[in-house]
């Protein structure tokens, strides 16, 4: 009989037909699917035969050592990564090699850049012959880096992000001034009218039309729609779907259409929100109210951070809070829009003997109020957020204008 194939816990692997020659992997029998390290995640090609672009650091912490691939893509799948996270992945099928053996295999793309190994080799990808032995590491022949030595060297760069605005109002101020701020930061921006966008189901992968044209990819989104607006969700949905990384996504922008799912959520999270005690279906309608006639402050979250606050007095706004705010206040609210998952909300917190309690939610803040209150300029620091959350972005290491989490910005 032949000796059994065994492989340890990381191994040397090669993707010879993306110009991969060595990448170090995590064998991980407890994941389903295998995920390789990529970002300018990009698909191209015609609809009925769709591929996609991608670049890839296989050397971890050399961002200088980067190989362009492209591959037909073979489906995309939701996947639940080790921290709880869904992320929708491009699937493409390609030859993996370690020591003597080659096999085709599936793999995900995702961005690993956080992560000590550039991939992982999931249960899927071993063979009924093979055997892991988590015990050990480096059964099969080692590979090297230096076999990166001769491919060329590429500098850090910024390349402009394709940013859309899902708006059902696209000639309101506001919409306005995001394009400005980024158009400023030198982003290729594109207004989305909900009114002119329709949804096709006969395509191969999802699809969004203008007219009769598909819309592009779009590395990022930002929602600003009316929450009420049923279709806008699913066209949100949609673009989440082709790969797009909104600002808050459709699913906590529905989560808040429902005032009473709001309060369990935050009653779960160990969180108190303004309402009656109890709730029957009578009272449903109830469950979360607006901000009350009494004093309350409502804390801009910008990514993970209060960005500005203001203090309100009978439902009106008389004054910026940023230096005196509680910082007690600012971790409720940061920790509220967690909760749901919100990268850009304003949150009403009001403070009371007992604690803080939460009067309202906003995943769709009025910014030119805090605009106006704080001197900050907001547009600008929500496109700064966009790009750290985009893969595509390759950002100057200057310090950002953000504190952390708990603490307000000071300033620009």
């Amino acid at each position: 009989m032949p000796a059994p194939f065994i492989v340890g816990w990381e191994e040397w692997i090669a993707l010879p037909d993306l110009g991969l020659p060595a990448i170090k992997a995590k064998v991980d029998t407890g994941a389903r699917t295998s995920a390789l390290h990529a970002h300018l995640i990009e698909p191209f090609g015609p609809v009925d035969a769709p591929l996609v672009r991608f670049a890839v650091h296989p050397i971890a912490g050399r961002t200088d050592v980067e190989i362009t691939c492209s591959a037909p893509i073979l489906d995309r799948r939701e996947v639940t990564s080790s921290n709880g996270e869904r992320e929708t992945r491009y699937v493409i099928e390609t030859n993996a090699r370690i020591g003597p053996r080659t096999w085709p295999i599936e793999v995900t793309l995702t961005n690993r850049e956080t992560m000590a190994y550039r991939m992982l080799l999931g249960r899927q990808a071993i063979q009924e012959d093979m055997f892991v032995e988590p015990a050990s590491s480096f059964r099969q022949p080692r590979l090297s880096y230096k076999l990166y030595k001769h491919m060329p060297r590429r500098a850090l760069v910024q390349r402009s992000l394709r940013i859309g605005i899902l708006t059902d109002a696209p000639h309101a101020l506001a919409t306005h001034r995001l394009v400005t701020a980024a158009t400023e930061r030198g982003h290729v921006v594109e207004i989305l009218d909900i009114d002119a966008l329709s949804l096709p189901f006969d395509a191969i992968l999802p699809a969004l039309m203008l007219g009769d044209a598909p819309l592009g990819h779009f590395d990022t989104v930002i929602p600003h729609f009316d929450i009420g607006n049923a279709f806008a969700f699913n066209l949100l949905r949609q673009l989440e779907l082709m790969g797009s990384k909104p600002l808050n996504r459709a699913s906590a922008l529905q989560t808040l259409s429902d005032p009473i799912m709001v309060r369990q959520l935050l009653n779960a999270s160990g969180m108190f929100s303004l309402g009656p005690d109890r709730i029957d279906r009578s009272a449903a309608e109830l469950s979360l109210a607006s901000t009350p006639a009494s004093r309350a402050s409502r804390v801009l979250i910008i990514g993970r951070t209060a960005a500005a606050a203001l203090r309100l007095e009978d439902g009106r706004t008389i004054a910026s809070e940023m230096d005196i705010l509680d910082r007690n206040v600012c971790r409720t609210a940061t920790n509220a829009a967690r909760v749901f998952r919100l990268r850009l909300a304003a949150i009403d917190v009001i403070e009371t003997e007992s604690g803080s309690v939460i009067a309202a939610v906003d995943a769709m803040p009025q910014l030119h109020a805090f605009r106006e209150r704080t001197g900050l300029d907001i547009e600008q620091l929500v496109i700064a957020d966009v790009e750290t959350q985009s893969q595509a972005w390759v950002r100057n290491r200057t310090p950002m204008a953000m504190t952390r989490t708990g603490e307000p910005i000071q300033g620009t």
